[in-house]
């Protein structure tokens, strides 16, 4: 199985510079504070709870980047069809078929994640929760220095509304393979 470790590693980095200087915290974020509950958990862990960990942060990294991605196409999709009512229904369809294609895979994601966080051996399956809430606060903080600028220009959201044809299984591909989301679960202890 792949993991991607793209949210997690641009989490981790952000928490890095932010938080490192002569070993002590410069700013107390959301994002220190997920650094420091990484730290907490992986404390005394074994090597196959820290597999445990992994799988369970990088599925659900991959859930979320997928739900920002869902939530940035529809901003635009309601920035595009308010410039260009012309396009409004095609471009409104497409983005539900979009939806459509990825929301069982979602789903399937996260009845995946609810089972790792119940099988694994590491911490109360509350706790892990909590932690991907500071995970959640995090993402959120993150997103707050983001600088969202709408798309109006009709090429571009033509651009975009094609995009979404093309990537919607791409998006679907991705997350069954990067999730294992055809394999069983295995645990072990």
């Amino acid at each position: 199985m792949r993991f991607y470790h793209i949210p997690l590693v641009i989490i981790l980095l952000c928490s890095f510079v932010l938080s490192t200087h002569a070993g002590t915290p410069l700013v107390d974020t959301p994002i220190t504070k997920l650094d420091r509950a990484t730290e907490d958990i992986l404390k005394g862990l074994n090597d196959n709870q820290k597999k445990q960990f992994s799988a369970i942060n990088n599925s659900y990294g991959v859930i979320r980047t997928v739900e920002d991605v869902q939530l940035s196409i529809a901003r635009a999709v309601v920035s595009c069809t308010k410039a260009n009512p012309d396009i409004k229904n095609t471009m409104s369809e497409q983005f539900e078929k979009w939806k459509e294609a990825v929301r069982p895979v979602m789903k399937k994601a996260r009845t995946k994640l609810d089972k790792m966080i119940l099988l694994q051996g590491f911490a109360q399956p509350s706790q892990v929760r909590a932690y991907l809430k500071k995970f959640d606060a995090a993402v959120i903080y993150r997103n707050q220095g983001l600088k969202i600028v709408p798309i109006t220009d009709q090429k571009e959201c033509k651009t975009l509304q094609s995009s979404m044809a093309k990537t919607q299984n791409d998006i679907v591909n991705l997350m069954t393979e990067s999730l294992a989301l055809n394999a069983d679960l295995k645990v072990k202890e």
